[in-house]
């Protein structure tokens, strides 16, 4: 039912983005949606996993979303101010911007991670370059 849900919302946030696009309130808020509804469907399926396994993805996921969002922060607002002459940047567009970045960024390093944990390794093969070839 929550999938069903989820599917739902994400082909309502097309809709919800003409609108916006129409109007222009609501296409920073379709951002914000998107976001939480990526980060809800990924981290549902953590409930698949036992619990040790789900506190080392999540501390794992978190780890790379500071790193990689605090880079990528101040990368943005360098470009906007010096590339984009704008002295300032309208706070609450700027805030639903990076909280729907933060939640699909999240949901898709969730993803990543769910993936990388469900691959049975220990079926590989290695293939090693022998020095004759």
């Amino acid at each position: 039912m929550r999938k069903k849900l989820l599917f739902a919302f994400l082909l309502f946030n097309p809709i919800v983005f003409v609108l916006g696009w129409w109007n222009g309130e609501f296409i920073m808020i379709t951002w914000v949606a998107f976001g939480v509804v990526v980060h809800t469907y990924y981290h549902e399926q953590l409930e698949r996993l036992d619990a040790e396994t789900v506190i080392s993805l999540k501390r794992t996921v978190d780890s790379k979303l500071v790193s990689s969002l605090s880079f990528t922060t101040i990368f943005v607002f360098c470009v906007v101010i010096w590339f984009f002459d704008e002295m300032t940047v309208p706070l609450l567009d700027t805030l639903y911007v990076i909280v729907g970045l933060v939640m699909v960024r999240r949901g898709l390093l969730l993803r990543r991670a769910i993936l990388d944990e469900m691959i049975d390794t220990t079926n590989i093969v290695y293939m090693k370059k022998s020095p004759s070839s």
